[in-house]
């Protein structure tokens, strides 16, 4: 049985995973197993991991769009002790595994560790560190719940720990890896790792720069809150304006889009949270003076709450 699952869900992938496998092939800790889930692909990644001659690598495929998914099928495949991710266009830095399950195993209170990442954009033009909040160990729903800086790739969690435990499959390609590490500050205690720092490859295929700002994120906090035991965590003040930045995060993002009805839409939720904010009044009006007639979307409506896991 390997020490360890890597668990990397791969779509149209094959000119960025050879080397994400390989970082992971080339840690200093070698008992490992790499479980590469194809969901919904169109390119020839199945070519490129059947290529890789290790047999410590395992390819299969998902017919699904939804990394959620994938990572659950994956899961189902784990045979380790420890189980971590890897987004498919990211790297590790050879001492990684070692370092974080050295970590764990020195601290046993701990079912999850998660280290620092730096964001490389594209040509390497800009870098950026992402170490937030500064040594942050324990139970940290409160601190998740605030503000999102527990990255996928850079994070190593006990198996037990995920015993009957998934990613939200729903959420398709939005935030589904903030709701599930959010969740899991419930049921165990998260250790910050300072000794590594994965390398998050950004670029224009990513995801992220696909779908922009969506207001997944805030069907993800009022589940939680509402529906999953936050509200006995997260005192009601900081919900509110949590979810009511999260509103104006995404008000924002569709007024210079100028669509004007969601934004007012989103605003107006916004308000309701939080009314003594003046930006959301500020952004509300510049959104009031945009052209209705050069709307895309006159009928956008906010998508319906989540349901229960």
């Amino acid at each position: 049985m390997p020490k360890v699952s890597v668990i990397i869900p791969t779509y149209n992938g094959h000119n960025v995973i050879p080397a994400t496998v390989e970082s992971v092939l080339a840690q200093t800790k070698q008992d490992l197993e790499v479980i590469v889930i194809d969901h919904g692909p169109t390119d020839d990644t199945r070519a490129v991991i059947k290529g890789i001659k290790d047999s410590r690598v395992k390819y299969f495929y998902k017919d699904s769009e939804a990394v959620g998914s994938a990572r659950n099928y994956g899961l189902s495949k784990a045979n380790g002790e420890y189980i971590a991710f890897l987004d498919h266009d990211d790297l590790w830095p050879e001492n990684y595994i070692e370092v974080m399950i050295s970590h764990l195993e020195n601290n046993s209170e701990f079912g999850a560790a998660y280290s620092p990442i730096m964001v490389v954009y594209p040509d390497a033009k800009e870098v950026k560190s992402y170490k937030r909040p500064e040594g942050k160990s324990g139970w940290i729903t409160l601190d998740l719940f605030r503000n999102s800086f527990v990255w996928t790739s850079a994070t190593v969690i006990r198996k037990f720990v995920l015993e009957k435990f998934f990613f939200d499959e729903a959420l398709k390609r939005s935030y589904e890896d903030g709701d599930y590490f959010l969740r899991l500050s419930m049921r165990t205690q998260y250790l910050f790792v300072d000794g590594v720092q994965v390398i998050k490859r950004e670029h224009d295929k990513s995801w992220s720069y696909k779908i922009g700002v969506q207001p997944t994120r805030i069907l993800v906090l009022e589940r939680f809150y509402f529906s999953l035991g936050g509200d006995k965590i997260i005192p009601a003040k900081v919900a509110k304006r949590r979810i009511s930045h999260a509103y104006r995060k995404v008000a924002k993002a569709r007024c210079r889009e100028g669509n004007r009805s969601a934004a007012i839409a989103l605003y107006k939720r916004a308000i309701k949270y939080w009314p003594i904010d003046l930006r959301l009044y500020l952004g509300l009006g510049r959104t009031l003076l945009l052209s209705r007639k050069k709307d895309p979307n006159p009928r956008w409506q906010m998508p319906e709450p989540l349901s229960a896991i």
